[in-house]
């Protein structure tokens, strides 16, 4: 028996490896509520008006995306700002956003007019802004606790 408990312990680092490299195109980031620091404190949503999150640069193929962050409001509205570039042309950004509570359980999208994917064109080497927005079921605005971005190019 304790050579079989021994055997599963090291299977689990080796299944979590395999997870996290599967799901490779996905960043999660843990809330920032308006009134505290997003540097120095996790926070959930719950109480505030607004929250964000922020992620460092994701690079996804020849495309690159800096200073990505997005806003959830409590009525249900959320923004979004990044800069974007590719290193070729025809590219675009697609990208999938999640509100997750904080045991990690999804619950719900965020969508852009009703659609679930959000596009962006780039330009070859030239960094641009974007912004856009979406919404959200607000009923669910003080359980979110993290987001989770899904990307490709």
């Amino acid at each position: 028996m304790h050579a079989i408990m021994m055997a599963s312990r090291h299977r689990i680092p080796i299944i979590v490896t395999m997870l996290v490299l599967a799901i490779g195109g996905m960043f999660v980031t843990p809330a920032s509520a308006s009134s505290q620091t997003p540097a120095t404190t996790q926070a959930v949503c719950t109480g505030a008006s607004s929250c964000w999150f922020t992620w460092g640069p994701i690079t996804r193929g020849d495309c690159t995306m800096l200073n990505a962050k997005w806003t959830l409001n409590r009525d249900g509205s959320a923004f979004f700002e990044a800069v974007i570039t590719s290193s070729s042309t025809d590219d675009a950004w697609l990208m999938w956003v999640n509100a997750v509570d904080s045991s990690g359980f999804v619950l719900g999208p965020i969508v852009h007019n009703g659609d679930p994917k959000f596009v962006r064109l780039t330009a070859k080497n030239e960094w641009h802004w974007w912004f856009d927005s979406g919404t959200f079921d607000p009923g669910l605005f003080d359980r979110i606790n993290s987001m989770q971005m899904t990307g490709s190019c």
